[in-house]
């Protein structure tokens, strides 16, 4: 992921809650079924993070861009 969201090591804690919470939860026969779900949670979290890094990128590439409007 472009580091433009500053959320990939988020990403990565999150992908761990979320397969450990699908692989202990007991509601699936098999570690297949755990790791499907967790697949089918991670796919929409991290496709929206991407999309924004993405829209972070394209600003941050602007020759007008500054970080100045960000300090209060």
């Amino acid at each position: 992921m472009p580091p433009f969201a500053g959320q990939g090591v988020n990403i990565g804690l999150v992908d761990t809650l979320t397969l450990s919470n699908s692989l202990t939860s007991g509601k699936h026969e098999t570690i297949q079924a755990a790791i499907k779900e967790y697949e089918q949670k991670m796919i929409v979290y991290a496709t929206e993070a991407q999309i924004e890094s993405s829209k972070n990128e394209i600003k941050m590439r602007d020759p007008a861009f500054s970080f100045q409007k960000f300090i209060h």
